[in-house]
């Protein structure tokens, strides 16, 4: 009698656990759907942003190339620009002889023409040359501002730069002569240190130890707290 009630009492737990598992599988049924459809919005968005990250792309490239024709554009205006100057100062040069006869003929004449250039400009024109690496242009334009303009404030920079100009062409003969030129012609300025160190480093690119060694030690000397007093220290073998 116990195993037989036993039994119908398991057989009446039966359903009762198998409806706790229809329940739990329910359950699962509907998180695996709710997770389904998260996925899929997550997976709309990514779509959309991926769309709009190409879209970005698309706009970026294009604006760059705009850019890019602009820059070419810009450039070139610069460079026409640049030749127009020294063009120019060439006319003023062969004026010049010109003007002085017409003075010595007529010299209350005031209706004849007068052709001035100003400094900065001519200066700026030349200096853009160097920013953009046309060293021959820049020496071209530097050289035009030192003939005119060779006692104003800024003809040490001007000569400094034609110097510079032919060094970043590895012209080491013009550009120690013109580097020399600022050293002898001008007053002490920030252009002595790099110019005294740059014709320390000319003459050992030429084998001239003797004057690479009397540059450097003039540098160390006269401007011992400049950055480049500490480089030739260097060169030197000189202790700090």
């Amino acid at each position: 009698m116990l195993l037989v009630l036993g039994g119908c009492a398991g057989v009446m737990r039966m359903p009762d656990e198998l409806e706790e598992v229809k329940r739990s599988n329910h359950r699962l049924e509907s998180e695996n759907q709710d997770l389904k459809e998260r996925v899929a919005i997550v997976d709309s968005l990514m779509r959309v942003q991926i769309e709009q990250s190409r879209a970005m792309r698309a706009d970026l490239n294009s604006s760059m190339g705009w850019m890019d024709d602009r820059l070419r554009v810009v450039e070139s205006k610069l460079d026409d620009s640049g030749l127009k100057v020294h063009e120019l100062t060439q006319k003023v040069g062969m004026m010049q002889p010109q003007e002085e006869r017409m003075d010595t003929l007529a010299s209350s004449d005031s209706t004849r023409p007068q052709v001035k250039v100003d400094p900065q400009s001519l200066y700026d024109a030349a200096y853009l040359n160097v920013v953009k690496g046309n060293y021959e242009l820049a020496i071209l334009g530097f050289r035009d501002f030192l003939s005119y303009f060779g006692s104003t404030p800024l003809a040490p920079d001007a000569q400094y730069y034609v110097a510079e100009c032919y060094y970043m062409q590895k012209d080491y003969q013009n550009a120690a002569s013109e580097f020399e030129k600022l050293i002898q012609n001008y007053q002490p300025s920030g252009h002595f240190p790099p110019s005294l160190f740059k014709l320390g480093l000319i003459y050992m690119e030429l084998k001239d130890t003797t004057r690479a060694n009397q540059y450097l030690s003039q540098l160390v000397n006269h401007y011992p707290d400049s950055n480049e007093a500490k480089l030739a220290k260097d060169r030197l073998g000189v202790g700090r």
